[in-house]
């Protein structure tokens, strides 16, 4: 009996050993976690803020979501950090004196939005095609004003390429226009323009009042005419008359939820 009590001590002191150790390991495993998490180095870390807007436009448009509120804090973790410092390092040489806002945003709102971009923001674009996606710097900005209905242009860089945001508050879907050279138009475009082997028909035409920050490259106008051309479900052709200038862009519809804004100050 007594060599029995002793072996069963032993092996009640040996399993409250072991238990100790991986309890150990799992409060430490628990730690590593929580700082990786709070360094916001996680594979998965936002990168961007989503915008908060919703309702109903005129570029195929309903709801944007609200998606801001739940990025409230990531203006200031390690991602967000890191992007406006390769942004701060393409700015050098770029960008002249802070140029005010559209309309009233504060810089560390959770929900910036379209209209509130500015010259030195970013925008982030994730759609899972490498031939959209991209941390784009917006360069400049137009804001045509039809009646009531706000529409925003912003020109945006991500190294060697130039594109067009085109949208306006309250819609689910953008245009991201690449800019056609040598299109060969002027004055009033044609009710058809033939375009990649593509026939495009006029949709819509606008003529809009027009106020520009930054470094859009349009013309000093207060006036331009706006046109939207489709010939297919996703293939769009966004035009802007300045006078006897006329800007083509060739673009596809983005959703809303798939581009995120990053004030860049």
């Amino acid at each position: 009996m007594l060599t029995l009590a002793s072996l069963l001590a032993a092996m009640t002191i040996a399993g409250a050993f072991w238990v100790g150790i991986l309890a150990a390991r799992r409060l430490r495993d628990w730690g590593d976690g929580r700082r990786q998490l709070s360094e916001g180095e996680g594979q998965h870390a936002p990168l961007a803020l989503a915008p908060g807007t919703s309702g109903s436009g005129n570029i195929h448009n309903a709801n944007a979501g609200g998606a801001g509120g739940s990025n409230g804090g990531l203006l200031h973790d390690a991602v967000s950090r890191r992007i406006r410092e390769r942004v701060a390092q393409r700015l050098q040489g770029r960008v002249g004196p802070t140029i005010p806002r559209t309309i009233d945003v504060d810089p560390e709102a959770a929900d910036l939005g379209i209209t509130g971009l500015r010259q030195g923001d970013v925008v982030s674009v994730e759609t899972g095609d490498p031939q959209r996606d991209g941390d784009y710097l917006v360069d400049g900005v137009i804001n045509l004003r039809e009646g009531a209905q706000v529409t925003v242009v912003a020109v945006m860089t991500d190294a060697d390429r130039t594109r067009w945001l085109v949208g306006a508050p309250d819609q689910d879907r953008y245009l991201l226009c690449e800019p056609v050279r040598g299109h060969g138009l002027s004055g009033e475009p044609p009710r058809h323009i033939l375009h990649a082997e593509q026939d495009y028909a006029l949709e819509r035409r606008g003529q809009s009042s027009a106020a520009g920050v930054g470094m859009h490259g349009r013309p000093a106008l207060p006036r331009v005419a706006t046109y939207v051309y489709r010939a297919g479900p996703d293939q769009t052709l966004w035009i802007e008359r300045w006078g006897e200038q006329v800007l083509m862009g060739a673009a596809t519809s983005v959703s809303a939820h798939d581009v995120h804004f990053l004030p860049g100050s």
